[in-house]
């Protein structure tokens, strides 16, 4: 029958691409939908709700290496199915949200439960499938971050609007408890050996085990983490992936309440949010095309500096026309910064501590994206408006160019041969 052709990974991707759909759509894109709701209902100041997501993506970012060890321990379907479960609750949870306190505890528990079952399981169970192929499984299953904004987070908005922020979060609550338990449950495995198996990409017939050990053996190389930490480029690339998510977070999570200060209606600010997620994705297939034919810093020039174009565009942002240019500039070079993550570590230093520092750098860019989200709130509620918040982040994104070209040429690349000249 046709679906025995089908290598059993592929049903991997798919249930990735299902949690990153979840993880994005729900926990963090549709959470600039709820600003104005909550701020009519409470009185609270936007910098006091802002902190909410910003304290989100700091304790997220920080649960990285806590996720990589349980990872170890108990495998990724158990904790993907434990972070499904306790994430459906915590959106329910912040349903009956009446104080601000209350407000903070509630998505700082989604913070700790949606990690279990975000970016870091997902790539962990990849890499247990596929090895020729694991880049476009993993590309393929970070589609779905886009995809959850595209599609998830208008439905989200539409339920906001005519029935309310609560309900919104309930249904959110019981949409990862009917979806995402169910597939974890009955798809994943958490290797190929148990379903008799082999890795993608594993030759003749060749042991699962065997496999891994060839592969570590032969990919094992570049400079140890110790020496990494005292060097000039890693801090140089440390900042440049503070000061980038900075201003993308800073911009993103603001991006409806910005947009209809700007005149334009709410209900068009939030199909633009949507669709600025879903350009987003072809900005991940596409950056990832890009490192493979272009030298690696060059990308990342194109990547935050189309994202700085794209927001001095949102500065002048009056019309529908201006708008969606915005949209598809901003939306398809953010999409950029998630795979290029993972990408920086192993042109510059290789894959000997690959695992400690991707998690380092991605604290930087968690931590940047939260003060980023928080300073945008800040600047609008002691200035009235976000201009000066919009100026802050394409200055931010200048320095951040200047600072990655500061790190100089990667030791090793994708493009060796560009690379030299």
């Amino acid at each position: 029958m046709m679906y025995k052709k089908i290598y059993y990974g592929w049903y991997m991707v798919a249930v990735c691409f299902l949690l990153c759909f979840l993880f994005a759509g729900a926990g963090f894109y549709s959470f600039s939908i709820f600003i104005k709701p909550i701020e009519a209902e409470f009185g609270w100041s936007r910098s006091a709700i802002s902190l909410t997501m910003s304290i989100y993506l700091v304790l997220g970012g920080l649960m990285g290496p806590v996720v990589g060890r349980v990872l170890q321990q108990y495998g990724p379907r158990k904790v993907m199915r434990a972070g499904a479960f306790f994430a459906g609750i915590s959106f329910m949870l912040v349903s009956l949200t009446q104080s601000l306190w209350y407000f903070y505890a509630t998505y700082a528990l989604l913070a700790l439960s949606i990690s279990h079952m975000a970016v870091i399981p997902v790539s962990s169970l990849l890499a247990n499938w596929f090895d020729k192929r694991r880049g476009t499984a993993v590309g393929i299953a970070m589609v779905g971050i886009s995809a959850g904004g595209l599609l998830l987070a208008p439905f989200v908005g539409w339920v906001t609007v005519h029935f309310g922020w609560k309900y919104a979060f309930l249904g959110i609550g019981l949409i990862v408890w009917t979806t995402a338990l169910p597939a974890i449950h009955f798809f994943v495995r958490d290797k190929p050996s148990d379903i008799g198996a082999f890795v993608n990409g594993a030759s003749g017939l060749k042991s699962v085990e065997k496999e891994k050990n060839e592969l570590s053996f032969d990919m094992v190389g570049g400079v140890p983490a110790h020496q990494v930490l005292k060097s000039r480029s890693f801090w140089c690339i440390f900042l440049a992936f503070f000061l980038a998510p900075f201003s993308q977070m800073g911009v993103l999570q603001h991006q409806v309440p910005i947009i209809m200060d700007s005149g334009i209606s709410g209900a068009m600010a939030t199909a633009a949010l949507g669709v600025t997620a879903g350009v987003g994705g072809i900005g991940k297939l596409s950056f990832g095309r890009l490192s493979e034919i272009l030298p690696f810093r060059y990308v990342v020039l194109i990547c935050f500096g189309l994202q700085a174009l794209g927001v001095v565009l949102l500065i002048n942002t009056h019309t529908v026309i201006a708008l969606w240019l915005y949209v598809i500039l901003f939306g398809f070079s953010m999409g950029g910064v998630v795979v290029l993550i993972p990408l920086v570590v192993a042109h510059y230093w290789g894959l000997v501590s690959y695992g400690v520092l991707l998690g380092i750098v991605w604290a930087a860019n968690a931590i940047g994206g939260a003060c980023g989200t928080y300073s945008s709130g800040l600047l609008y509620d002691v200035l009235g408006n976000y201009e000066y918040a919009l100026y802050l982040f394409i200055l931010a994104y200048i320095v951040s160019i200047l600072i990655f070209f500061a790190a100089g040429k990667p030791i090793y690349s994708d493009t060796p041969d560009i690379e030299k000249n």
